[in-house]
């Protein structure tokens, strides 16, 4: 078995005995591995230092020493510039998968618009860190469509668009029911975001020619948007206490199967307990399906 390199003897020592953690462990040997001659010098005051320190502050002492012995390293902006980049793909099931990497400032603002729209959980929220870092990211999304700087296309802000047929927004698959861009979508992804969006009716002819194309209107209306927001005041999800800004209006029978689009028939969901309420109505639908 080969032995770990001499100046790294250390720290694994310390390790070995449970006087640094893990996590110190490992930011130490990632500056004896990104300027060895320079740790080798300062091991024994990096791991005295560091050892009464947590993970966080050990990070931020070691990177510390290492910028003033080496520079921004990879830090540096110029290696950020050539690195940043975002990609995302579509896979199967109408899922986006994102990967990339931020530049520093781009990383602070990114989190900083987390953050704002992350509170902190309520009881009973059964979400991982990573399903409310996704629920934040898309009020930030959505808060900015709707209510952003964004710039007129056609004399409408950019939001997301659906084409759909009648059976699709009653639960029925097999018609229409996909994306501006052509991808399909589920019926019931559909009928939730039909709850509350705005609405245009086109009717289209045999060879699908544009016969009429209706005034578009919202699904609730602003003062019913309004009345329910001053009733409400937050989500009506099981402990939940998201505020208005981060709920749609749900329609307890759904418009698409002939239910009333009035204020007592809705209620403030913020998005995940809006999903979740449709997850159990799917529910439901399947059952009565099968009786």
């Amino acid at each position: 078995m080969a032995m770990p390199p001499k100046r790294l003897l250390t720290p694994m020592r310390r390790w070995a005995d449970g006087r640094l953690s893990t996590s110190q462990a490992h930011h130490l040997f990632r500056a004896a591995e990104a300027i060895p001659d320079e740790y080798s010098e300062a091991e024994e005051r990096l791991v005295e230092i560091v050892g009464g320190l947590d993970a966080v502050d050990t990070a931020k002492a070691v990177e510390y020493w290492r910028q003033a012995m080496d520079g921004p390293g990879e830090i540096d902006p110029e290696v950020q510039l050539g690195r940043r980049g975002l990609s995302a793909s579509w896979v199967q099931g109408g899922m986006l998968k994102v990967d990339g990497w931020l530049n520093s400032t781009a990383g602070q603002a990114f989190m900083a618009g987390l953050d704002a729209n992350m509170p902190p959980p309520r009881d009973g929220d059964i979400r991982t860190p990573r399903q409310r870092r996704h629920d934040a990211l898309e009020n930030l999304c959505r808060d900015w469509l709707d209510n952003g700087t964004t710039p007129t296309v056609g004399g409408d802000k950019p939001h997301v668009v659906f084409h759909a047929d009648m059976p699709a927004l009653q639960g029925i698959a097999g018609g229409l029911h996909e994306t501006e861009n052509g991808d399909i979508v589920d019926v019931d992804t559909l009928r939730m975001i039909a709850c509350d969006c705005s609405l245009t009716r086109i009717v289209l002819g045999p060879d699908s020619e544009v016969l009429d194309v209706g005034r578009k209107t919202r699904v609730w209306t602003t003062a019913q948007r309004r009345a329910i927001i001053a009733r409400d005041r937050h989500c009506q999800g099981p402990g939940c206490r998201a505020k208005p800004r981060h709920c749609d209006i749900h329609h307890l029978d759904h418009w698409a199967n002939l239910g009333t689009t009035t204020v007592e028939k809705g209620k403030l969901l913020c998005r995940p307990c809006h999903t979740q309420e449709h997850v159990k109505e799917r529910h439901r639908r399947r059952m009565r399906s099968r009786t």
